[in-house]
């Protein structure tokens, strides 16, 4: 038996039909348009499953990065600060040995006396060195490491621990006792007792401060021999870290991002077959009752 197919039921056919072929149009449009293959979850709940891990996983690394760089920040500040400490060591140095030579009277020595407190300052003031708000070798303590007119330490010896990768954490900092030793036998008070021999003109007693300031010099060095090399490594990994962000980055795309070329070609040819439909659409419903008599 035939079917007969009314005008209503071509229509509404026709109808469901455009919807479905405008739908697919529109989606290349937007994807042509963004270049997201993924818009909401019921694209690809599998794709868009492993994409939310992806961010996660690329979230974690650029926090690690950030990490990593403030910490070499850090540091790269405490570096600057141990060179004007060791140069102004070595500079003490070079003034022990002129005052130990024999060859200056009482009022040079008073000089050089005066020129080596001048170094001291400068050795004090790279140790309260601040990076931001925080003093770089005051440990966790937030206050001046070595206030004026004391030689004592008054920091502490507590690490400053970052997390700079999964499960990786590392100290960034060094206390001011561990550049400068312990009070009341610290580099601080060396210079005293080095100053008072040369105000008192005692060449000999100068003479034998030399190794003391030798010593004072190379633990000074020391520390920032092992901070240069915390910084060697945690450049090394903040390289890594970049190099895994962008392999996750590209790993998302490929899921998340569509090809450009490809999603054009698809928008061009659904638009051609919307424009086709349309036509023939018009067509089918220009039909009336008069075409068949």
């Amino acid at each position: 038996m035939a079917v007969r197919v009314t005008q209503n039921a071509m229509t509404n056919q026709f109808q469901a039909d455009i919807s479905k072929i405008y739908a697919k149009m529109a989606k290349s449009q937007q994807q042509v348009s963004d270049g997201r293959a993924i818009t909401k979850p019921s694209d690809d709940p599998i794709g868009a499953g492993r994409v939310m891990t992806f961010d996660a996983q690329i979230q974690e690394s650029q926090q690690n990065q950030k990490s990593v760089s403030e910490s070499i920040g850090f540091m790269d500040t405490a570096d600057t600060a141990l060179d004007t400490v060791v140069t102004a060591l070595q500079g003490i140095q070079d003034l022990t040995r002129k005052a130990a030579s024999g060859t200056h009277n009482l009022a040079d020595m008073q000089s050089i006396a005066a020129e080596i407190l001048q170094l001291k300052d400068v050795v004090r003031d790279g140790l309260n060195a601040q990076h931001g708000s925080a003093f770089v070798f005051a440990g966790t303590g937030g206050t001046q490491p070595y206030p004026a007119g004391a030689n004592a330490y008054a920091g502490t010896n507590n690490p400053l621990m970052r997390l700079v990768a999964p499960g990786q954490t590392v100290a960034i900092n060094v206390s001011g006792e561990t550049v400068l030793g312990v009070a009341p036998n610290n580099t601080l008070d060396d210079i005293d007792a080095l100053v008072l021999d040369v105000q008192a003109g005692n060449h000999q007693a100068v003479h034998n401060r030399i190794a003391q300031m030798d010593t004072d010099i190379n633990r000074a060095l020391d520390v920032r021999t092992q901070m240069g090399a915390t910084v060697k490594r945690l450049e090394s990994l903040k390289e890594r870290l970049s190099g895994v962000e962008e392999r996750l980055t590209d790993a998302r795309s490929q899921i998340a991002n569509v090809d450009a070329a490809e999603a054009y070609m698809n928008f061009t040819q659904q638009q051609t077959m919307y424009q086709a439909a349309l036509a023939a659409g018009t067509r089918i419903m220009q039909t009336s009752i008069l075409d068949f008599i």
